[in-house]
């Protein structure tokens, strides 16, 4: 398993909160796909085919970051907001701005950021931290060479191994690259890692809808972060509050159906990921928030 597995799923735990009597629970995960760029077409990523999956030289507005990062703010948030999605956070604008406005909303929230390292500099990791980035995730693709020249930034620039997480992702396709390898929702297919489509969808629960919203960089909330293919909008921040969008009935009828180990709803039809792995208290505290209302109902 991907080393980084247990330690985001301790962090999210951590941050579960009870919600008050008659509440829905919170999420404790927001996820941005900050731009609709990457350098890079690796072979386990729907961008390895630039016809399927191109590059947009597209970027979420501040304004628009703002105004989601107050609504957190204003319901006093404290879990993780993590700056990774669909492709590399580095190249989309006003990123460390982007951090600022975060830490200054959402003081108590953990800030993170994964990326492929190619845009990663001493001088980027000090501006990176001093705008209030709690830790940078590095996915290292090219070989021990890539992890010694990333250590001696790490110590240069005065970091941590726990803030700069050096993530090994350059072993062979047997030893599945060092990652936890998904279908990505159903865009990828390598058969020598025995990845690719779903004959039918799989008879499993899935917690991510339970404990973590995806934004896109046009404002859309999807379902979770494998719907690569943006199969299932739930709405937009833009014209809606977020809190709205997470209680509400798109969500809660995607949130019943995998509670009963049920698929058959897109993107989930397709997608291989297991998504029991982390978020247990957050299914369990959905859960018990549906029965409640519908013993209540008359």
């Amino acid at each position: 398993m991907d080393v980084n597995i247990p330690r985001k799923g301790a962090l999210i735990a951590s941050a579960f909160r009870e919600p008050p009597p008659g509440a829905p629970p919170f999420f404790s995960l927001v996820e941005f796909n900050l731009a609709g760029l990457c350098n890079r077409a690796c072979v386990f990523c729907p961008r390895a085919s630039p016809a399927v999956y191109p590059s947009r030289n597209e970027h979420i507005p501040v304004a628009l970051y703002e105004k989601v990062v107050r609504e957190l703010g204003a319901m006093d948030y404290r879990g993780m907001v993590l700056h990774s999605g669909f492709g590399e956070p580095l190249l989309a604008k006003d990123v460390e701005a982007l951090i600022a406005l975060t830490r200054t909303h959402c003081p108590h929230a953990r800030v993170e950021l994964v990326t492929n390292g190619d845009r990663v500099t001493t001088d980027r990791l000090r501006a990176l931290f001093g705008a209030g980035l709690d830790t940078l995730l590095v996915s290292m693709y090219d070989g021990p060479a890539q992890q010694r020249a990333f250590e001696a930034m790490r110590a240069e620039a005065g970091l941590t191994p726990a803030q700069v997480v050096l993530r090994v992702r350059w072993l062979p396709v047997a030893e599945r690259f060092g990652l936890e390898l998904t279908n990505r929702g159903g865009l990828v297919e390598i058969g020598a890692a025995g990845v690719g489509p779903l004959g039918e969808p799989l008879k499993r629960r899935c917690h991510y809808p339970f404990y973590m919203v995806m934004i896109d960089y046009d404002g859309s909330v999807l379902l979770c972060t494998h719907d690569w293919g943006r199969k299932l909008v739930v709405g937009n921040v833009r014209d809606q509050p977020l809190q709205a969008l997470w209680d509400g009935d798109t969500m809660k009828r995607v949130r019943r159906r995998l509670a009963g180990a049920d698929r058959g709803v897109a993107p989930c039809d397709v997608c291989d990921v297991d998504g029991t792995l982390m978020g247990a208290r957050h299914f369990d505290a959905w859960r018990d928030y549906y029965d409640r209302a519908e013993r209540a109902a008359p």
